[in-house]
This record gives C-alpha cells, sequence and structure tokens, in this order.
C-alpha cells in the first residue's frame, strides 16, 4: 500500500491511501489522486501515474509538457521510496509526501545481519568485515523504505563498497588488493542472495493465504447455497451473521495478499468470464459485493442465454437502444445517474417508445397516466408525451433520482429494484429492517443484505437480474453476438 500525505495546495494536510496496481493523478474525473484544476492549475488532467512494477512503486510522468518532481529533481521514471517529496508542475504546484507499507515479513536487522554472515564464512578480515556492515545497512535501509523488497541500488552500493575496499586495501600488495576485490564481488552475492531467499519466503507465505482465501471461499459458497433453501427468517438471519464473518475474513486475507502481491491476489479472483462481467457492471453501480449469491448470478445467466436463444429479435432491440442511447445518456448524466441504470428500459418496453402495456403504461419507460403526470408530463386527449423520448426520459431520470433521494445515495440497486411494481415492496422490506437493532445502518439497508434474507417481493428479486443482463449483454455486444 502506497500513502501520499498532501503537504501543499488546495488539499494540504489530507492524507490518500492507495491499494491498486496503477493510479492516476491528475485533475481528470477518472483520476484516483484528483486535483481541481481551477484550484491547483499547475496539475494536468492526466499529470501522471504510479504503477507497481519490477516489486516497487514507480512515479511515471504522463504529460511531457506537465513537470513531475522528486526531492527537487525532475523524473519521468523513478523508483518511490517512503520519505521521497513529490511536486506536480512547476513552483507552487501541490506538494505529497510518500510513505510505503513495509512487507511484514521482513526484518532490515535480520536482512543485515545474514548478509554480513553470509560474507563472514569467507573472511575475518575486520576491515573488510565493516565495509560490509556498512553496505548491508545502506541495503537493507533502502528495502525498508520501498516496502521490504529490493530498492534498485544493489550495484550502486557495491561501487561504493568497491572504493571503500580499495582505500583500506591500498597500502597492501596487489595480491591483497584483488582479495579485496574479490570480497566485494562475495558482499553482493550474498546481497542478492538474501533477497532470493526473502523472496521465495514470501512467496510461500503468499501461497499459504491463496489456500486459506480457497477454503473460505468454498465454505461462503456452500452457506449461500444452504441460504437458498432456507425459509426460516431466524436461521436466515443467523446465517446471514456467519456469512458476514466468512466474508471479513476472506477479505483480510485478500488484502493481505494484494498488499504482498497484486499479480497473486489477482490469480485467487473467479475466472469465470461472466463472474468477472458481472462485477465490473456491479463496481459501475457502486453495488460491488464480495460474495455474490449463486442463484442472483444464476438468473443473470438465464436471462442471458434467453436473450441469446432470441438473438434476431435482441439485435433489434440492441440496435433500437443504440439509436436512443445518446439522448438517454445525457438525460442520466445531467441527474448524475449511472447509465447503466438506463437498462430499466429494456426490460420495461425493449427501448419502444411506442410500446403500450396491458395495464395501459406507455412509451419505453412504462408509465401510467397517472406516474407521468406526477412526474411533469403532459398525458390528455390531444397530447401524450409519454411517446416522446426525451421528455419521458428526463421524467424517469427523475424518478429514479426520487427512489434514490428516499433510499440513499448508493442504493442503485434498490432503486431500480422499485421502478417496476416494486417500489412498495422495497419500502415494506426497508420498515421490516428497521424495526430491528441497528436496521437504520447502511448494512441493513443494502440490496444484497434484503435480497439474501429474501426479504424483497419475488418480482422484486426477479426483476433486477433481467436487467442487469440486459445490461450486460450490450456492454460486451461482441462477445453475445449483437453485432454479427
Amino acid at each position: 500500500m502506497i500513502r501520499l500525505k498532501l503537504l501543499t495546495g488546495s488539499q494540504a494536510g489530507t492524507e490518500a491511501a492507495f491499494d491498486k496496481q496503477t493510479l492516476r493523478v491528475g485533475t481528470a474525473e477518472d483520476c484516483d489522486l484528483r486535483f481541481d484544476g481551477d484550484r491547483e492549475p499547475e496539475v494536468r488532467p492526466y499529470h501522471a501515474a504510479i504503477a507497481w512494477k519490477d516489486h516497487a512503486y514507480h512515479l511515471l510522468e504522463l504529460d511531457r509538457s506537465g513537470q513531475v518532481f522528486v526531492n527537487g529533481e525532475a523524473v519521468a521514471d523513478h523508483t518511490l521510496r517512503t520519505g521521497d517529496h513529490l511536486r506536480l508542475g512547476g513552483e507552487g504546484g501541490p506538494e505529497m509526501e510518500v510513505s510505503i507499507s513495509i512487507n511484514p515479513d521482513y526484518d532490515p536487522a535480520e536482512d543485515a545481519a545474514r548478509i554480513v554472515d553470509a560474507f563472514r564464512d569467507h573472511t575475518q578480515e575486520e576491515r573488510a568485515l565493516e565495509v560490509v556492515e556498512r553496505a548491508a545497512e545502506r541495503v537493507t535501509e533502502e528495502r525498508a523504505k520501498a516496502g521490504g523488497v529490493s530498492s534498485r541500488q544493489t550495484m550502486e552500493f557495491m561501487t561504493v563498497a568497491l572504493h571503500e575496499m580499495g582505500d583500506v586495501m591500498k597500502k597492501e600488495t596487489r595480491r591483497r588488493w584483488g582479495r579485496g576485490l574479490a570480497l566485494v564481488v562475495l558482499v553482493a552475492a550474498a546481497i542478492i542472495g538474501t533477497q532470493r531467499a526473502i523472496i521465495i519466503r514470501q512467496r510461500a507465505r503468499i501461497a499459504e493465504m491463496q489456500d486459506a482465501k480457497t477454503r473460505f471461499d468454498e465454505q461462503i459458497h456452500a452457506l449461500q447455497l444452504k441460504m437458498e433453501d432456507e425459509t426460516d427468517p431466524v436461521r436466515l438471519a443467523a446465517a446471514e451473521r456467519q456469512l458476514t464473518n466468512l466474508v471479513s475474513e476472506a477479505q483480510k486475507v485478500l488484502a493481505d495478499i494484494a498488499s504482498r502481491d497484486q499479480a497473486a491476489a489477482q490469480a485467487v479472483e473467479s475466472t469465470d468470464p461472466l463472474d468477472r462481467q458481472l462485477r465490473q457492471l456491479l463496481r459501475d453501480f457502486g453495488s460491488e459485493t464480495y460474495a455474490i449469491p449463486p442463484i442472483f448470478r444464476d438468473r443473470v445467466a438465464y436471462h442471458i442465454a434467453e436473450m441469446q436463444a432470441a438473438l434476431p429479435t435482441t439485435q433489434v432491440v440492441y440496435r433500437r437502444k443504440v439509436r436512443y442511447w445518446p439522448v438517454i445518456a445525457a438525460e442520466f448524466k445531467a441527474r448524475e445517474l449511472p447509465e447503466a441504470m438506463a437498462y430499466v428500459a429494456w426490460t420495461e418496453s425493449s427501448f419502444d417508445p411506442m410500446a403500450v402495456s396491458r395495464a395501459d403504461a406507455h412509451g419505453m419507460w412504462q408509465m401510467t397516466a397517472e406516474t407521468a403526470m406526477s412526474l411533469g408530463l403532459r398525458v390528455d386527449d390531444t397530447v401524450d408525451e409519454r411517446h416522446d423520448v426525451r421528455k419521458q426520459t428526463q421524467a424517469a431520470a427523475l424518478h429514479l433520482a426520487m427512489l434514490l433521494g428516499e433510499f440513499g445515495e448508493d442504493a442503485f440497486m434498490l432503486a431500480m429494484a422499485s421502478y417496476n411494481q416494486g417500489e412498495n415492496g422495497v419500502r415494506r422490506a426497508l420498515r421490516q429492517v428497521a424495526r430491528e437493532p441497528g436496521g437504520f445502518k447502511k448494512e441493513k439497508r443494502d440490496f444484497w443484505h434484503l435480497y439474501r434474507l429474501k426479504l424483497l417481493p419475488p418480482e422484486t428479486r426477479e426483476y433486477v437480474p433481467r436487467v442487469l443482463a440486459a445490461a450486460l449483454i450490450c456492454t460486451y455486444p461482441e462477445a453475445y453476438g449483437l453485432t454479427q
């Protein structure tokens, strides 16, 4: 993990921590560390990146005209260490201090002693050992600053050791000088050997943690399958508490793996394409969960298969979606809603602005006259604005925004669940949960909590997987044959 403490600029006094393979720094909306372009004019939209590579964090300049400074020197690619001072832009640009979490398996004193011991096997020359000890201290100090991994400065310290050894041996014979040079080579070999030992030990520890995460995941899956068949509220609540504990332990292990090796953390993630796609979509909704209920995933897969079985019709709907999406995206952006929520329209009407249901709901967003008028649309004997794509989309976005206002700003899944006949059902579920101790808390009002405890109406439990299935095939149209 890397921490950046803001020292100057508009964010001075704040701190940001990241545990990612790559993070971007700038003023653009999708930057991980984002600055305000008006308040920080020295910072470019994509000014710099911090990337984990070769077992160390590297600062990379993205905008050649932007200027990135480390400890006062302009850099393009620099290996970061604890204590480094960064500045973005010229004088007056925001400055920050780097802190890198050290590998818990790394002990600098033990590492230095190991280097000296490996060297001591080859000589008892006290002056040579003093040189080795100084070199070992420098190497391990820099390794600690880099988080307990190679600092990439071993050869630099070996050069210094070589010169020091030369000073020690300069009055000795050529034979003694040659022996001193050989000792320096042994120092380098000892240091490199200890680093290899650290890597081997860390890999073994990571393998143990990967096995532990796999065991937790198997327990989580088995418990969720059991919960799907359970109907007793008391036993369901007890299973939910057990699930929460298992997920917490699994997440701790995964975070520990990621702090040591991001690639190893990614290796224990699911390789199932649908699972990966679904998790990415849930991240877009702000509704990511560690443990997706198996029945939920199965229902998403079912609806995808259903749409693929009727591929010619699905392709027509997809082309209709592409036609109207610019209007939809603009209206949802105006309300600051995730675009993915708009796939409600696929489930409601197949993006058909002229659709009419048996319940006399009209338009792409399937509104009754009463609902449409309550949202500001005109519906009378001469005009029905439910068939106006832009106006009805504005009304639908307003309706979803109002649901979010009621359920919570991050309750995107609940808002979608409420859109079609489920609004009152969701309200009843939330009121039921509110009667419990702490029932007002976010984790108790979460869609997944309500879903697992079977507190949502059946039509609502089925509606959301249908919406997500539509969102997935449109997000990956080539993979699902929509562009043939």
